[in-house]
């Protein structure tokens, strides 16, 4: 009932309801839930009367279960006269959805009847709203028309009978309707929208990513390179060295470059290098011997076969070998 300061709506007009908000479907049932309220701030009649609504949650909060819906707001215009004025339906819960109010509903047999028979097709809600300010306080009520004042989600649209696949696919209970089924389509657009935004904290645009892969593997190339040109000059320096102390004879250069292909080859064959004598000086390095002063036997030949030394200058070293 109106509170002291406020006085009772009834929101029934004479306008006729039109627009795609109230377009109806060719089939329709009693739905569970049913729009009470438009969206604010302001909600305006097709009479022209304008009302606030600017806090739907403390308006629902005031919701004292169940309010009637009856027929043609009997209880405003028939029930102070003393005629009848039945519920079609009860409103057991309300709830407030991107700023409107919906209401679930429990409705009665001839009610439900007449809403899945398409003879009712809106609501017009009954509120009490403050004088002075026009801000809608509290819903009281709500009436079957089919001439509402606002702007009203029609009863039996289409749109509410859900299919269970649907509804299995969107996570939903069997019981829910169209507004549980929007929110959670909105839910999965907002989803999808995060993920094609992605923080540019955690990910890059792909041509950049291939821009930066581009210059890190021509950057280890070029480092490759380099790492093999120090190599092989220090693999040249340390065979040239290891020739002209007369540590190794020219004809094993190419032996001994293949063993400091690495770097652990090369660090081998300095340690080698540091502990062998000098056996061929630079200047008996091609001379020409009238022969090896001592004979080497097939093991030694083979040896030096192995080596790439020639047998004489094998022979001087097995010499040396031998005197020391």
């Amino acid at each position: 009932m109106p509170t002291p300061n406020a006085t009772a709506l009834n929101a029934a007009s004479a306008a006729t309801a039109s627009g795609p908000a109230l377009a109806l479907a060719a089939e329709g049932g009693a739905p569970d839930w049913v729009q009470l309220l438009p969206a604010g701030p302001f909600i305006r009649g097709r009479d022209g009367r304008s009302f606030g609504l600017a806090d739907p949650v403390a308006v629902a909060n005031r919701f004292r279960p169940p309010f009637a819906i009856d027929w043609e707001h009997a209880q405003d215009l028939r029930a102070p006269s003393g005629e009848a004025a039945p519920a079609a339906a009860w409103v057991e819960e309300v709830q407030v959805r991107n700023g409107q109010i919906w209401g679930r509903v429990d409705w009665t047999e001839r009610g439900r009847a007449a809403v899945a028979a398409r003879e009712y097709r809106f609501l017009s809600p009954a509120f009490t709203f403050e004088p002075a300010t026009n801000a809608v306080v509290e819903l009281v009520g709500a009436g079957l028309v089919n001439r509402p004042n606002f702007d009203m989600a029609a009863l039996n649209r289409e749109e509410h009978r859900m299919t269970p696949t649907l509804l299995t696919a969107l996570g939903l209970p069997a019981t829910a309707g169209e507004p549980e089924a929007l929110t959670a389509i909105a839910a999965l657009r907002t989803a999808t929208n995060a993920q094609q935004t992605p923080s540019l904290e955690k990910f890059v645009p792909r041509a950049d990513y291939d821009a930066a892969l581009n210059r890190a593997v021509a950057a280890e190339a070029r480092l490759s390179e380099r790492d093999k040109a120090d190599h092989q000059a220090k693999v040249e320096a340390a065979i040239g060295g290891a020739v002209k102390a007369g540590k190794i004879t020219p004809a094993s250069r190419d032996f001994y470059l293949a063993t400091c292909r690495t770097a652990e080859g090369l660090a081998e064959f300095e340690k080698f290098v540091a502990a062998a004598p000098s056996v061929f000086g630079e200047t008996d390095i091609g001379r020409k011997e009238p022969g090896p002063k001592t004979a080497l036997n097939a093991e030694q030949k083979a040896a030096a076969v192995a080596l790439g030394i020639p047998e004489a200058e094998f022979a001087k070293f097995v010499a040396v070998q031998a005197a020391a």
